[in-house]
């Protein structure tokens, strides 16, 4: 009985610890939160994180590794963040399959505004807008502030993404330079076919802090 009390007691304070940790983070830390398949044979292991900015109580994280691997959309269509199908994957499959609910309750929604199509496209009022992500994709100019060399953005992959496709790209939120390209991230910030060409997925979110 006693053991078991002990057992209980240095639970608790493992527990506390990690709460607390909370409030210790700091800018280029690399924290854990929710978990993904991580090896060839789909084993479940915690996500590592990368913190980029802190502000407000809020931290802005990026998937330290490429979790996975994904065309930007499954149709060879005009498209943008608004209405691509990896942002559809990020918000629903992604989120609910890496997060439990206290997880959940920890991740802010993020106002994210779209202006990718210049306004003389005659569909632009559909592609461009104000969307509310959980998760999302770094934008080009994110990337450009967060990251001060092109060594910083090669990013490693998880075996089990190495598993599914070679790509050493990650995809960005922003288009490219015609309405059926997006931008990735690899030695540097360039254009890729956003169907028939796959790359890395590195989802990225703000958390609280508090």
């Amino acid at each position: 009985m006693i053991f078991k009390n002990l057992l209980l007691v240095v639970s608790f304070f493992l527990s506390a610890g990690n709460a607390f940790a909370w409030d210790d983070v700091n800018v280029g830390s690399v924290i854990t939160l929710g978990r993904y398949p991580q090896t060839a044979s789909e084993e479940i292991k915690p996500i590592e994180w990368r913190v980029l900015e802190i502000k407000d109580s809020k931290a802005l994280l990026l998937a330290d590794k490429g979790l996975d691997v994904a065309p930007y959309n499954t149709e060879w269509e005009p498209v943008s963040w608004k209405t691509c199908t990896i942002r559809q994957w990020l918000n629903a499959d992604f989120y609910n399959k890496a997060f439990n609910d206290s997880e959940k309750s920890r991740i802010v929604i993020t106002v994210v505004n779209v202006s990718d199509f210049p306004e003389i496209y005659k569909d632009a009022a559909k592609f461009n807008g104000i969307t509310n992500d959980r998760i999302f994709l770094l934008s080009a100019d994110e990337v450009r502030k967060y990251f001060k060399n092109d060594d910083e953005l090669i990013v490693k992959r998880t075996p089990y993404a190495d598993s599914k496709d070679e790509s050493i790209g990650w995809w960005l939120r922003s288009r490219g330079y015609s309405i059926e390209d997006a931008m990735i991230s690899s030695l540097s910030v360039r254009v890729s076919d956003m169907v028939h060409v796959k790359h890395v997925v590195r989802p990225a979110l703000w958390v609280n802090l508090n």
